[in-house]
């Protein structure tokens, strides 16, 4: 869709770097918010080199001002790659790079309410361990009733899923959460082992263990009773999808990683082959929507598993959850 002239004309008339963004997030509105996002990304690393003693001016922020504008409102680079990173759950930081998938809202939001649901719910964390409640002792569990909940996740990406429900899933006392997070692809790895650095705070002092591994998940095995629940957000558009504008925006399909993206029932069939193999009690995918939740539960879902669909604030069918029936 053209944007109407008059919205070019108002928004230079109150800057020139609005004008910049237009094409791109195609709203005033939304323009101004990316541009607020922009400066206040600049001026924080300007004033991080000023604090090095290093030589600093405002032409020098309205220079990478203006540059940041153009990339994003006329060249479609993602802001999260310009400004290298993207907040996520609660507090977490999530570094962001070309050829590793940006973090959705969509994914953020099952991956909260799942989380905060077992963590609700789930008896490893609603129990209290046995000695935790001897007054004034801490809590001391011998090594053959040492529990952990663990986590698989597999297509970690930047790590922003598994790095989200060690964030959310925050282990009693005695008690240990230990999270996986599997991908094919290198350069998303070494990623999302930055990230875990990045937030460890978040995850320091909870028995919380984090590690993200190299490996394909079409070849990748599992021990039997190892995790208690897959997460995963695996690649599901269809080659049709991909390349239909009305789906797929031009930034994704020229900016983002197709490995991440392009994908089908293919992935979802191996996941369910892996939790039957490792007897693991829950998975969680993402998924595009009603149609591929039905191919899903259709292709993968047997007598062994109970499943239903998890809608997005956009009334999008975002997730299917299985669970191993009783």
């Amino acid at each position: 869709m053209r944007l109407p002239p008059a919205w070019i004309v108002r928004a230079w008339r109150e800057s020139p770097n609005l004008a910049q963004l237009l094409p791109e997030v195609r709203s005033i509105a939304n323009a101004r918010t990316e541009l607020r996002w922009i400066s206040e990304y600049v001026h924080e690393k300007l004033t991080d080199r000023a604090a090095k003693g290093m030589k600093v001016s405002d032409n020098d922020a309205q220079r990478m001002i203006g540059r940041l504008c153009y990339l994003r409102g006329q060249k479609g680079f993602p802001l999260q790659y310009l400004l290298g990173s993207q907040p996520f759950g609660d507090s977490l930081d999530i570094q962001c790079r070309r050829g590793v998938l940006i973090p959705r809202w969509e994914t953020e939001e099952w991956g909260i309410k799942v989380a905060q649901g077992i963590h609700r719910s789930h008896p490893f964390f609603t129990e209290v361990p046995r000695d935790s409640t001897q007054a004034g002792v801490d809590t001391a569990v011998s090594e053959h009733e040492i529990q952990t909940f663990s986590v698989l996740d597999l297509c970690t990406g930047t790590g922003c899923l598994a790095l989200l429900f060690a964030e959310q899933l925050r282990p009693p006392k005695a008690k240990f959460v230990y999270l996986e997070g599997v991908d094919k692809s290198p350069t998303a790895i070494e990623l999302a082992r930055l990230n875990r650095g990045i937030n460890a705070r978040n995850l320091e002092g909870y028995g919380t263990t984090v590690v993200f591994t190299i490996a394909d998940i079409l070849s990748f095995d599992i021990a039997s009773d190892q995790f208690d629940i897959i997460i995963a957000n695996p690649p599901y558009i269809s080659e049709e999808r991909y390349h239909s504008s009305q789906h797929i925006s031009r930034t994704v399909r020229k900016f983002e990683p197709r490995l991440a993206l392009l994908g089908g029932v293919e992935f979802y069939r191996r996941i369910f082959q892996l939790a039957r193999e490792g007897e693991v009690p829950a998975v969680v995918c993402e998924i595009a929507d009603e149609e591929q939740l039905r191919e899903i539960v259709e292709e993968c879902v047997d007598d062994e598993w109970a499943a239903g669909g998890m809608r997005d604030s956009a009334g999008v069918a975002r997730a299917i959850i299985a669970w191993r029936n009783p």
